[in-house]
């Protein structure tokens, strides 16, 4: 009965595959001989929401002319980063049915494996194998999501009801923020959701899972939080330099601190912007700014606002002692 139900659901899918919110439609599909991918097909489009992991992407389908009611051989579908040729696949998993169900999570994960990055369009090329041969093969369009690390915590400014979001580097993979926190505590959390957190049990800059809250004194720091080892730095910075401007997200308003690295003595941002300019000043204070008056990189007291031509993401590292910085655009 349980294979019945399963061929059901195949010969369905072969009709028409159903589309929800987080289900790409995948077309029209046409049996052939042979071992053949029918969907998802070339047309395929999905931007992954990291909100939505456990959720049905689409549902792989292939026919089989030599093994039609399925159960006998063992399928593993393939995925390999586009126009490579599948010289270095990925499987995406293995059934003796002729579909396989891919949540967002697999698809995001998958992805990843591949090399395609975080909030941009990469291709994927999809197949079938098993022991008698090779399916044709698929070009799917996916976006994979990037993850959101977060602080929360009586010393931040959200307290226990609200996360201050981290900014993500793609240069190193760590998140980092600079900000004000008072006397308290924080953790880090994964999504805006208590099901992935980490604090640190002995205070030693190592993170646990569900760990300890971290204790901090008021002060005005720089948080650095590397996933991949589970470690996390925390720097006070003496110095706040922020950036301020039309071209940044809270306007002549407010500043964004800079990140401060001991090592270099220099400050950095990675920050959204839009076409207008910016200054760095300190303390929030406009009693020491700096602009560019030649535009040419080159830092002067009180200077002339640094223009942005284009909307988009940059990366400014910015030595005070040197009076020079760099702007890049990501």
């Amino acid at each position: 009965m349980k294979n019945s139900i399963k061929l059901l659901i195949a010969f369905i899918s072969l009709i028409s595959l159903s589309c929800t919110n987080d289900v790409q439609d995948t077309g029209a599909v046409t049996a052939d001989s042979g071992l053949k991918l029918l969907t998802p097909n070339s047309s395929f489009n999905l931007v992954l929401d990291g909100a939505k992991l456990g959720n049905l992407a689409t549902t792989i389908v292939w026919n089989d002319s030599e093994n039609p009611t399925g159960t006998t051989v063992t399928y593993t579908i393939e995925a390999a980063k586009g126009g490579t040729d599948f010289a270095a696949p990925v499987a995406l998993g293995t059934t003796t049915a002729h579909f396989l169900d891919v949540t967002v999570g697999n698809l995001d994960t998958t992805a990843k494996n591949l090399g395609l990055a975080p909030l941009v369009e990469g291709q994927m090329d999809v197949r079938i194998k098993c022991s008698t041969g090779t399916s044709n093969h698929y070009t799917l369009k996916v976006t994979p999501y990037q993850p959101k690390w977060s602080l929360i915590g009586s010393a931040t400014p959200g307290g226990w009801s609200a996360d201050t979001e981290m900014t993500y580097n793609s240069m190193n993979g760590t998140y980092s923020m600079s900000l004000g926190l008072v006397t308290g505590e924080f953790k880090f959390r994964l999504d805006g959701s208590w099901t992935t957190n980490y604090g640190d049990d002995g205070n030693n800059l190592s993170l646990e899972a569900g760990g300890a809250n971290i204790p901090v004194t008021a002060g005005n720091y720089t948080i650095v939080l590397n996933v991949t080892t589970h470690s996390y730095t925390i720097t006070p910075i003496v110095n706040a330099w922020g950036v301020i401007g039309d071209a940044t997200p809270t306007g002549w308003g407010n500043d964004t601190l800079m990140d401060f690295n001991p090592i270099t003595n220099k400050y950095s941002i990675i920050m959204k912007m839009t076409v207008g300019s910016f200054k760095f000043r300190l303390n929030h204070d406009w009693g020491t700014n700096y602009g560019d008056n030649g535009n040419n990189l080159s830092l002067d007291n009180g200077g002339t606002n640094i223009p942005i031509a284009a909307n988009g993401t940059y990366y400014i590292v910015s030595d005070f002692g040197g009076l020079t910085y760099t702007i890049t655009k990501l």
